[in-house]
């Protein structure tokens, strides 16, 4: 595992944990098992990320679909079990999505499956969604053939790249705690 990308990307989530006074904390992951939970008060959870040691793998991803992913697709959801974190890049609020357990894990594979699926019906350009935005026919993913992260349009296909990759665009992050309406 490249350590550099992986270093990007708990340096961002390390950014992101420091601006709450106690942890981040969620009503939507309430009642729903994971590493990450500290406690629960009420109907709200208080987590902090889970290093996952070994690392996960997309692996699965790559023997359905057919594909080799890029190594940072396996980094950004193979290194840690968090809740997903808000961020803004220039103008674009994002969700950078992350898996919350086990269970989290296999929904994002099957999702990736279907998503790289039909990007390989449709002949697209492969991509690995790795947040949402609010614009609804955008999301950010990493362009499977360059490792660069874009902007991709989910209705003409179009690809705006934002960085050269997943290391620059997560140092690139403002950190935000902006409840972005997805």
């Amino acid at each position: 595992m490249d350590s550099t990308t992986k270093n990007a990307l708990i340096d961002f989530t390390t950014r992101w944990i420091n601006q709450f006074e106690f942890a981040p904390n969620s009503e939507d992951l309430h009642a729903i098992p994971s590493p990450c939970i500290l406690t629960t008060k009420q109907l709200t959870v208080y987590w902090q990320p889970f290093l996952l040691e070994p690392p996960r793998t997309l692996t699965i991803i790559e023997q359905v679909v057919g594909i080799t992913l890029h190594p940072s697709a396996h980094i950004f959801y193979g290194t840690q079990y968090a809740g997903n974190m808000t961020a803004k890049l220039a103008e674009n609020n994002l969700l950078l999505l992350q898996a919350w357990s086990d269970d989290d894990f296999s929904n994002l594979e099957r999702n990736l499956i279907a998503h790289l699926s039909q990007q390989k019906k449709l002949k697209r350009t492969p991509t690995i969604f790795i947040a949402s935005t609010d614009e609804g026919s955008e999301i950010i993913s990493i362009n499977n053939l360059t490792g660069e992260v874009v902007k991709e349009n989910l209705i003409s296909a179009e690809l705006t790249i934002l960085a050269d990759n997943l290391i620059t665009f997560l140092n690139r992050l403002i950190v935000t705690d902006v409840k972005i309406n997805l």
